[in-house]
């Protein structure tokens, strides 16, 4: 009788525990989100660098030693200045050497001239085959070939001495010297780095995708870094079609404003380009996840309709600080989780966090 007390009480019992056991519903996670936009000001300023219109790496047409080098680092110099000599003797030697070849040629040339006159007289006078004076016509024209080829040798011998001085090709200073004197060189290695005056470009960078939005004679606008509140505008003259890295074209911008005249080559800029060029999206480094499908980066979308996030892949541009632009997957607007993005699962229900709404809270009506 007691034992059967007992089964009905343990029933009870049981079932008190086992609502005590069910869990409570998880309170949704806060998290920080962003309205994804275009990047700001800074943001959207390229690093550019200034060069000279006029430049030229240049170095000797023929190899030999370098007996001096009349210039250095800083010099300005005059178009037809001598920058530098190669050791002239050697050259002085060919062109010697040239000449004789070019006086014996000439002397077995006469010498051909004479016996072809001999032999057309002796064929005019049936006293010479016309096969013996045929020999003697090949003879002459063979030494005439050879007078030719004399005085061509000749004229390069001339010409490397010439070259054997190193001249400015025009106005401007010297930035590199790259030989000193008594060194030898190869024909074509460089010895000085010279750069023209006044025509500054500016060359910068760019993603491909942002140099396909670009044409000739867009106006820009860079910025030196001691005046970043002086303008200097720029235009747009040419952008190359290759691709440097797989990734980045080379732009090309010039200015004719008197500010350009006091760029320096090798200046770095800030390059300013106009709004509808540069109207990249960017998030934030920490709003990136990678997807466990293929590691490409993912963001999380926030959804208004039932306050939660969603997945979502995207393509990323270029890193700049702590943001990276975004090329496809997000449109202007659109909320995402700007922080604690690696601990949220698909479709998870989430609040907004405000750090003024959450230190004042209490306080608040």
């Amino acid at each position: 009788m007691f034992l059967c007390a007992c089964v009905p009480l343990a029933a009870v019992l049981l079932t008190a525990c086992s609502r005590d056991a069910t869990p409570t519903a998880e309170a949704p996670r806060a998290v920080k989100l962003e309205a994804v936009g275009s990047t700001d000001g800074t943001d959207d300023r390229l690093v550019a660098q200034v060069r000279q219109a006029q430049r030229a790496e240049l170095g000797f047409e023929g190899g030999g030693r370098i007996a001096s080098v009349e210039v250095d680092v800083g010099d300005s110099v005059r178009q037809g200045q001598i920058l530098a000599r190669l050791d002239p003797e050697p050259n002085r030697l060919r062109v010697e050497q040239a000449e004789a070849s070019v006086h014996i040629a000439a002397a077995d040339l006469q010498q051909q001239q004479t016996q072809l006159a001999q032999q057309q007289a002796m064929f005019e006078d049936g006293a010479a085959s016309a096969t013996t004076l045929t020999a003697a016509k090949a003879a002459f024209a063979s030494a005439q070939a050879r007078v030719r080829s004399a005085q061509s040798d000749l004229a390069l011998a001339h010409r490397g001495l010439r070259q054997a001085e190193l001249r400015a090709p025009f106005d401007g200073s010297v930035v590199a010297r790259l030989q000193q004197p008594d060194a030898n060189v190869a024909a074509g290695q460089p010895v000085l780095q010279l750069e023209g005056r006044g025509r500054a470009q500016v060359t910068v960078a760019l993603p491909s995708a942002l140099a396909a939005s670009l044409h000739p004679g867009q106006a820009a606008t860079a910025y030196r870094a001691g005046a970043p509140e002086q303008a200097l505008p720029l235009r747009l003259r040419s952008v190359s079609d290759r691709l440097d890295g797989g990734a980045t074209v080379q732009a090309l911008f010039e200015s004719t404003a008197a500010a350009a005249a006091g760029l320096r080559s090798g200046e770095n800029l800030l390059l300013a380009l106009p709004q509808d060029a540069t109207r990249l999206l960017s998030v934030p480094l920490s709003a990136l996840v990678p997807s466990m499908a293929n590691g490409k980066p993912m963001v999380f979308v926030y959804q208004d309709s039932n306050a939660s996030v969603r997945r979502r892949q995207i393509v990323t541009g270029n890193a700049e600080g702590d943001r990276v632009q975004v090329r496809q997957g997000l449109r202007a607007g659109e909320r995402i989780v700007a922080a604690g993005a690696a601990f949220l699962s698909d479709g998870q229900t989430v609040v907004p966090f405000h750090p003024a709404t959450r230190l004042t809270g209490s306080a608040s009506p």
